[in-house]
């Protein structure tokens, strides 16, 4: 069963967004989901080289908002392949300027959405959609057509 890897730039630096953080990263890390988050004081390269280090051999996506975007079904349907899968799958919440093209270009990215969100709102968003993909996956009322 494939696991699921979320790393950060730096922790939420408002509480509201660090309680929510915190709130859904412990719901997921019984579904198999950690959550890193890294250094704030690490620049962009020294991220995107930690990330690149990390994902070795697995699948990397970085979150850009222009990345592939899709619906909750479709984001549950990618959640069971990660599930399914073998390998470890690091999905990566970028710096507070988003990553460069240079390191876009090597990589999937995923978006959640064309609106430009803080990287604390953009981790708290991801976090919660993997939760109700698991939710979605489990049977539960959580999430409602």
């Amino acid at each position: 069963m494939g696991r699921i890897v979320v790393h950060t730039h730096g922790r939420a630096r408002e509480r509201a967004y660090a309680e929510l953080v915190t709130m859904y990263a412990d719901r997921l890390r019984q579904r198999g989901v950690r959550l890193e988050a890294h250094a704030a004081r690490l620049t962009h390269d020294e991220y995107a080289d930690l990330l690149e280090i990390a994902a070795e051999g697995s699948s990397l996506l970085l979150l850009d908002e222009n990345g592939e975007a899709g619906s909750t079904a479709s984001f549950v349907q990618r959640w069971r392949d990660w599930r399914l899968g073998s390998e470890t799958v690091h999905l990566a919440v970028g710096p507070v300027d988003g990553f460069e093209q240079s390191v876009l270009s090597r990589h999937q990215t995923l978006s959640l959405g064309p609106l430009t969100m803080t990287y604390e709102m953009a981790t708290v968003v991801l976090l919660e959609q993997l939760y109700r993909a698991s939710e979605i996956e489990r049977g539960s009322p959580y999430h409602r057509d």
